[in-house]
């Protein structure tokens, strides 16, 4: 299915005749919890919801562990993680302190699994995806 949009009117409100523009805007769901994700990931590794719950909290808290200690993080086709900062720029050496931090973040950097399912992201209109649904119920007499 993909991503799904629809087209918007919006006003340019920093300009002073705020010109009138189109844009496309991006539909979005309800996320997926991480309850769902657990129950699926037990359900087709066959395992436990309690004990993938378990093995996903502990990843979690290494992951953590090891960016609190400035380390990042590689897993695999998954991506990885690393904790970054940026600061304000001081005009002698010694203004550059600790104090001067501006933003401290985690960065992702998605690996193989996320860049090919980006690569293969359909993105359609909504009417358009309504429409497709509305032809495939049709089809299969189910409407």
């Amino acid at each position: 299915m993909g991503l799904q949009y629809r087209k918007a009117k919006v006003a340019l409100n920093y300009r002073d005749n705020k010109p009138q523009v189109f844009k496309l805007v991006q539909l979005t769901y309800p996320a997926v919890t991480s309850d769902q994700l657990i129950a699926e990931c037990a359900t087709s590794c066959g395992v436990n919801p309690a004990q993938t719950k378990a093995v996903i909290d502990a990843l979690v808290d290494r992951v953590a562990h090891y960016m609190a200690i400035g380390h990042g993080v590689k897993m695999g086709t998954f991506g990885s993680f690393k904790p970054v900062f940026t600061s304000k720029v001081a005009e002698t050496l010694e203004e550059a302190t600790p104090d001067t931090i501006k933003v401290k973040k985690i960065q992702f950097f998605p690996g193989k699994a996320f860049k090919n399912m980006l690569q293969e992201l359909s993105i359609s209109s909504a009417t358009e995806a309504i429409n497709a649904k509305a032809a495939a119920t049709d089809a299969g007499g189910e409407g």
